[in-house]
């Protein structure tokens, strides 16, 4: 697949770049370099459908949802109350 012209306008367009008449033979070059290696993945035929994505074994972990007893009171580990609010120092700017 060889790029046009327009084509390199239209991805500089998208990248929001300006690109100069002297820079789109250099661009569109580079451009269908990247194509043609883009083709040549493609062509490589893989034997095996387990694709390994990451060498690690990624998996999510979750606790059990146990509700936490209502009577617990809160407050006794905040440093500082006030009532029923847990006193902060103030961090917005004025």
């Amino acid at each position: 697949m060889k790029l046009s012209n327009d084509d390199v306008y239209h991805v500089a367009h998208l990248a929001r770049i300006d690109v100069s008449e002297n820079e789109v033979e250099k661009y569109k070059k580079q451009l269908n370099d990247i194509l043609s290696e883009m083709e040549r993945i493609n062509e490589v035929e893989i034997k095996d459908d387990k694709i390994m994505i990451s060498p690690s074994d990624n998996r999510n972990v979750y606790r059990e949802d146990i509700p936490v007893d209502e009577n617990v009171d809160i407050l006794s580990n905040a440093p500082k109350t006030n009532g029923n609010y847990i006193e902060i120092k103030r961090f917005v700017n004025d």
